[in-house]
């Protein structure tokens, strides 16, 4: 029993075996309080609340706990699963790290980070006013690392999945172009960045994906191979698949891509949107809002982005009831209600036909057939007749 200012208290001792940072298991003191006096007022009770304690350790299956901090596991994070990832993916994840993680977890051991402590950096997150996409891909990002912490056995089970995101905040839906607008910019844009532009709204690939070399070009076919993709100069495997997918085109594609073919006067081996070096594809990170963008406003177009294009194409597909297993491939996505849930658009002819389909149903016509005497409709006459007729 310890006592400090007129206060009793009871207080456990027990030693316990930690993994340290080098990884060698090291037995350590510890203790613990079992409460006031006043709420634990014999030793027997306060042994057995130092044994409720203690249930964890002293089971059969009991691994020892690791004391390795936040910062101590990234590092090992970056070395193991880190290269395991797409390079967008390396990308975002290193920027949370370093932005985020890591100043609010670095010090910390990893099982003391719990959904509490979770909990509190999101919120206070969302207090720093940060979308919600970012809340998301924070919460993402955290996750991952502390998958890898229990693969591996560094805790025993991952805090960030209990935790909880604010609802989603009002979103502006990005106005889609017209296909009239889209001639206009594509015709306003040089070679062979309006063919670039081009295919991305007719193929809804994403622009890492473009690029091809001209031997992916399958003219017997029709067909676009998508085999290699490229984030910041580095080549790499499309996302979400682990083989190349074709993409299917029409015999006037294939005729445009040919013609553009033999105006560069370009081989099979060579890039079919290549960089001005042309050793290498097209940087598309920077073209759109270096060299269409401009154009884009100049010529009083909406806001025009990679990704709006392809909701462009994905919102057409679905309005030409397209089958959703087709429209899913072309896209590249791995599940279907990806693509009805963030890539198509309500098209204002199809808003029109809602609109009409509804309203014809309740157009009033029932209320000009009413009964001028009763001032109710027809059929409530009719009714009434009937009853009448029930009680004779």
């Amino acid at each position: 029993m310890r006592e400090e200012r007129e206060s009793k208290w009871w207080e456990g001792f027990y030693r316990e075996d930690v993994v340290g940072e080098s990884g060698q298991i090291v037995r350590k003191r510890k203790s613990v309080n079992l409460g006031l006096l006043s709420a634990v007022p014999t030793k027997r009770i306060a042994l057995r609340q130092l044994a409720a304690i203690l249930a964890d350790i002293n089971d059969a299956n009991y691994r020892p706990r690791s004391t390795v901090t936040f910062r101590g596991f990234v590092k090992k994070y970056r070395e193991l699963k880190m290269p395991t990832k797409k390079g967008t993916t390396q990308r975002g994840y290193e920027v949370n790290l370093r932005k985020h993680f890591l100043p609010a977890f670095g010090d910390m051991q990893l099982s003391e980070i719990d959904t509490e402590t979770v909990q509190a950096f999101l919120n206070l997150k969302v207090a720093e006013g940060y979308a919600f996409d970012t809340l998301k891909n924070l919460k993402w990002g955290l996750s991952s690392v502390f998958s890898a912490a229990v693969k591996y056995g560094y805790v025993k089970s991952n805090p960030i999945r209990s935790a909880e995101l604010p609802p989603e905040g009002i979103r502006e839906e990005a106005k889609l172009p017209s296909a009239a607008e889209l001639e206009l910019l594509i015709a306003s844009l040089p070679e062979p960045l309006s063919t670039a532009v081009w295919l991305v709204a007719v193929t809804c690939i994403r622009p890492e994906e473009l690029a091809f070399k001209w031997s992916d070009l399958d003219v017997g076919k029709r067909q676009l191979w998508i085999i290699r993709a490229v984030n910041r100069g580095k080549l790499h495997t499309p996302k979400y698949h682990r083989s190349n997918r074709p993409i299917q085109l029409t015999e006037a594609d294939v005729e445009r891509l040919l013609a553009m073919k033999q105006r560069m006067k370009a081989g099979d081996d060579d890039w079919m949107f290549p960089h001005s070096r042309k050793t290498g594809p097209m940087v598309h990170e920077q073209i759109m809002g270096r060299l269409v963008q401009p154009v884009a406003r100049k010529l009083g177009l909406p806001h025009i982005t990679w990704r709006l294009l392809r909701h462009w194409g994905t919102t057409l597909m679905v309005e030409s009831h397209v089958p959703l297993k087709a429209a899913q491939q072309r896209l590249g996505h791995s599940r279907p209600d990806i693509l009805l849930k963030y890539y198509t658009h309500v098209l204002d002819e199809s808003a029109e036909f809602a609109a009409t389909t509804l309203s014809s149903k309740l157009s009033g016509k029932a209320a000009k057939e009413a009964d001028p005497k009763t001032n109710s409709p027809a059929i409530g006459s009719q009714t009434a007749a009937r009853k009448k007729q029930w009680v004779m």
